[in-house]
């Protein structure tokens, strides 16, 4: 107990819940780089993973523990990593949290967070874990000036609750409320807007109860519709979104600055939680059924396109038939956008959980399926509503199956996708949508976005670029094709027929394009992309030899371009398409290390944290968490290197309450490794299947 833990400066951070986390993720991280670290993209890349929890929901606190009983292989094969838990389950559990899990090194709560960067200096000095949960509540909220890349930035502008619903933790485990100074709001947001964000979403756990040391205005405007009055006067900053709202402070007020504010979005997440009165009173809501729905209606009245979203409790303790299907009526009356519903839990020490969980299981789960289906016919009506119409879209990246298009959101909160480049990142396009995909909507911008201002000049040609927008790639072959000889734009022509091809898997016709462009206008600004063209055609192919000898063309031609961060992306696909683990994990870290505020590099950290970059060995699959933890447990003691897998892609065997958790050895290069330790494992009475 007396070595010293030496903090190498990496951490990774794994956030689980709400947008409050997610945002105290950000400032985290933004303490511990001013102190030095540097961010990893992987637990097996940091020197110190700190998880983020969340307490809402036992479901919520199970995936935690899961992730990070996890790490018992890592933390034994490296027991100088630091292992932290913070956020609402270290508030709510405390110190049982090390007596469960004896590989955490410390735990902090959320009114604690400042003090991390204290913590892990202590943590350092000793090997003894640290508890920071004394604080009842938040000091203060400082101005951190970290956040996360991109052009949309979370704010928060207050801490805690002072409502004690019966069946919310969040009292507990984040304190009373506190009220963040305005003057250090408008400087935060307006450092954003200096800085290319043009979006702020501002976080509280009721921000209609926000206070500034002010109080009411003495025009008697609330604070919050106050502090929305002076965001809106900040240049830059395009678009405001607010999280949560609470029914009984939402009024009027608020409605009408939703309405005369341009920058404030048309969106509202109103939690409903029951539509009994019964239920509500014995929840502490501080509202009625009837209540509600008045809201509801002078909200429509004042802002008429306004999307509204809301959250709902299925087997609340004491809820009656007759109870569940009054909730049901409402929601059916109200006509939501969106909801998220929950199962019942019971969350120590709130109010209900000292209350009779006598609710079935069974009966909770069809509950839970009724209201699921209801709000996905109510969810596909109001999206059909955009088909035909046009709809403001800020651009907040490039879609990740699809590189030809962007994606964003609506002014509700919908997302949208459409035909378009990085060169429209941040920018807000009008979009007229032809289609809806789940819940996306899928349209198409103004013909002169897509390539920064270069349009055709002919009728004929805007007619070619407009099928090429729209996805009708024969179309825009055949008519292009028509045009080379006359047009005066022969470089936009065969970029577009050259991309075409390869969206209908004529690759040696879009090799010749491509090559045709890049031979007659080497200077065109489409020329890199015809490059680019040229390696994708390979990729698409699955010739990923020629595909990396393309990319690299581009790379040496393009040392700086934002191409070359797809190049090097691409080539390390192309390495973990042929089974080369270890190459595909070094592109993938240069991708993450050379252009940090790419698109390719959160998809590269995605890669990293996937297990399909090494061969494994599965060697059990259980439904009770306990039991993988057991088998796991057994083969570290022998020396393995083992970790357990939530199953992936069981969406309805989650929501019916089943978990399968899959216990795998080792991360190996090549499969002869592989098939070398799964001999060995079968000789121990172990079943074993090699992956991928």
């Amino acid at each position: 107990m007396n070595d010293r833990i030496v903090i190498k400066n990496k951490i990774f951070l794994k956030t689980f819940g709400c947008q409050m986390n997610n945002r105290d993720s950000e400032e985290i991280a933004g303490m511990l780089l001013e102190k030095g670290y540097s961010l990893a993209g992987s637990p097996e890349e940091a020197d110190v993973v700190i998880f983020n929890t969340c307490s809402v929901r036992k479901h919520a606190e199970d995936r935690a523990i899961s992730n990070i009983g996890a790490l018992k292989a890592l933390k034994k094969k490296r027991p100088q990593m630091i292992i932290g838990v913070v956020g609402c389950m270290a508030k709510a559990q405390g110190d049982k949290i090390i007596e469960k899990l004896p590989l955490v090194d410390f735990i902090a709560a959320p009114s604690n967070i400042y003090e991390i960067p204290q913590v892990l200096e202590e943590v350092s000095k000793r090997r003894e874990s640290v508890s920071a949960v004394g604080r009842e509540s938040r000091p203060e909220i400082r101005n951190i000036a970290y956040h996360a890349k991109g052009i949309s930035a979370l704010v928060t502008i207050m801490e805690g609750c002072n409502n004690f619903c019966s069946y919310c933790i969040v009292p507990y485990v984040r304190g009373g409320e506190v009220g963040r100074p305005a003057k250090s709001i408008i400087e935060e947001i307006s450092t954003l807007a200096d800085n290319g964000y043009k979006e702020v979403t501002l976080l509280g756990q009721n921000v209609n109860s926000y206070k500034d040391q002010n109080g009411v205005s003495p025009n008697g405007t609330s604070p919050f519709v106050k502090l929305l009055e002076r965001i809106d006067k900040i240049d830059g900053i395009e678009r405001i979104r607010f999280l949560t709202s609470h029914p009984k402070d939402a009024g009027e007020g608020l409605f009408k600055a939703m309405r005369d504010l341009p920058k404030v979005c048309e969106h509202l997440h109103l939690p409903l939680q029951s539509g009994s009165d019964r239920i509500l009173k014995s929840m502490n809501r501080g509202y009625t059924a009837s209540d509600y729905l008045k809201k509801v209606e002078m909200l429509r009245k004042h802002v008429p396109d306004c999307a509204l979203t809301t959250d709902v409790i299925v087997g609340y303790p004491g809820e009656s038939d007759e109870d569940f299907m009054l909730t049901k009526k409402l929601i059916e009356d109200v006509g939501f956008n969106s909801a998220f519903i929950f199962k019942y839990s019971p969350r120590p020490p709130a109010k209900a959980s000292g209350l009779d969980d006598d609710v079935p299981k069974k009966v909770k789960e069809e509950r839970n399926q009724s209201l699921l289906k209801l709000r996905d016919k109510i969810s596909d009506a109001k999206d059909k509503e955009f088909i035909g119409g046009q709809t403001e879209v800020l651009v907040e990246g490039i879609c990740r199956k699809e590189k030809h298009k962007v994606t964003g959101r609506n002014r509700q909160n919908i997302k949208s996708v459409f035909e378009g480049g990085s060169a429209l990142i941040g920018a807000i396009k009008r979009v007229k949508i032809r289609s809806i995909v789940g819940h996306t909507l899928v349209g198409t911008a103004a013909l002169a976005v897509l390539f920064c201002g270069i349009s055709l000049s002919s009728a004929r040609a805007e007619t070619v670029e407009q099928y090429f927008v729209t996805g009708d790639y024969e179309d825009t072959v055949r008519e292009g094709v028509k045009l080379l000889g006359t047009s005066q734009e022969k470089d936009k022509l065969f970029y577009m027929i050259g991309t075409s091809l390869n969206k209908l898997g004529r690759y040696d016709l879009a090799r010749k394009n491509f090559g045709t462009l890049i031979d007659t206008f080497p200077r065109s600004d489409f020329a890199p992309l015809a490059q680019l063209g040229i390696a994708d055609s390979y990729y698409l192919g699955g010739d990923y030899k020629n595909a990396v000898s393309e990319y690299e063309k581009y790379i040496t031609k393009y040392p700086g371009s934002q191409g070359a961060a797809t190049a090097y992306f691409r080539i390390a696909k192309c390495a973990q398409k042929e089974g080369r683990w270890q190459e595909a994990r070094n592109y993938y870290r240069k991708v993450k290390s050379d252009f940090p505020a790419s698109f390719e590099a959160q998809m590269a950290s995605q890669a990293l944290s996937e297990e399909t970059l090494y061969f494994t060995v599965q060697v059990g699959s259980f439904n009770k968490k306990a039991n993988a933890l057991k088998l796991c447990d057994e083969l570290v003691k022998k020396g393995y290197d083992t970790s357990i897998v939530k199953a992936k892609g069981k969406v309805l065997l989650e929501e019916k309450g089943e978990e399968s958790y899959k216990v795998r050895v080792g991360k190996l290069n090549t499969k002869e490794e592989a098939e070398d330790l799964a001999k060995r494992l079968r000789a121990d009475g172990l079943p074993t299947k090699v992956l991928p």
